[in-house]
């Protein structure tokens, strides 16, 4: 990429060859038309991906919550974040008693094997059936990705696609996970779709609970000629083209466009391989336009 102080002296130069264009004196014609500076880059075939770039939240895999059956006071909490319980491991008591009554320690039992991803509540606290949850059990080798697709892209993912991830925590590397299942009804309110994407954690370094940048891919191309989204030029009905340096003159060429992700594109056809292609400037130009080119660094 260019650097940004290389960027405005082209900009500049630019910008003085049109005042010169435009500053011919109305008693002065000049004899043939200025040639427009303008910045080009030279189309290159290379490995191309598009992505739907989303939010998500890991969570453990099968991850549930554990709720108490009965209202009382926390009297004694048995696990703590991290460790291993079975299933039907006892893993908090509640004291039921009562002014006048009393009765014997109610247990809080695990529902499924695996690890305890969070405790939410202390000794002391007071709870009742389906309010705040014990605690949370899951996997810690195994997680998953809750993504929220919004309605217009349901029909570009599907079960089986790859996804990258990147949490906070660790923001030089970049997790792979697989998408394995999606719901079959869009929420109403959000007008999302719930997406799950598995994602393997052998080290234990995702979390339960992680903020995660997803980036799903939909669509990739090993062998393209990609050029900044910057050189497209708008035509009628919906056509696109692009100013090609021709012995310093300007050709307008319609392209079709195969796909674009963020500021570039790949062109499937109207453009070839080495041909020098107008990406800063275009706005000056019409077809035949006299230029002087500047190759991008």
């Amino acid at each position: 990429m260019i650097s940004k102080h290389y960027h405005l002296l082209i900009i500049s130069l630019i910008m003085l060859s049109i005042s010169l264009v435009t500053g011919c004196g109305r008693n002065r014609q000049p004899r043939e038309q200025e040639a427009i500076t303008v910045l080009v880059q030279k189309a290159k075939v290379q490995p191309f991906q598009q992505f739907i770039d989303l939010n998500g939240q890991i969570a453990g895999r099968n991850e549930v919550k554990v709720y108490a059956d009965v209202s009382g006071k926390i009297a004694q909490i048995l696990v703590k974040e991290g460790s291993y319980v079975s299933k039907g491991a006892v893993i908090a008591y509640i004291d039921r008693a009562q002014v006048g009554a009393e009765y014997a320690l109610a247990p809080v039992k695990a529902p499924i094997s695996g690890y305890i991803t969070a405790v939410s509540v202390v000794l002391g606290q007071m709870i009742s059936p389906g309010t705040v949850p014990v605690a949370s059990i899951g996997s810690l080798t195994e997680m998953d990705v809750l993504i929220s697709l919004p309605e217009r892209f349901v029909q570009q993912v599907e079960i089986g696609q790859t996804t990258y991830i990147k949490v906070a925590a660790y923001p030089n590397e970049r997790f792979v996970a697989t998408i394995y299942r999606k719901d079959l009804a869009v929420d109403p309110t959000s007008r999302t779709l719930t997406v799950r994407a598995q994602i393997q954690n052998p080290g234990g370094k995702l979390l339960s609970g992680m903020f995660a940048d997803v980036s799903i891919l939909v669509r990739e191309s090993s062998k393209s000629i990609v050029i900044p989204a910057s050189a497209l030029v708008e035509l009628e009905n919906n056509r696109q083209a692009v100013y090609i340096h021709q012995n310093n003159v300007a050709r307008l060429r319609p392209v079709k466009v195969a796909f674009a992700y963020k500021d570039q594109v790949a062109i499937q056809e109207g453009l070839n391989v080495g041909e020098e292609v107008v990406i800063y400037g275009k706005e000056f130009l019409k077809d035949g336009t006299p230029i002087y080119p500047v190759e991008e660094e």
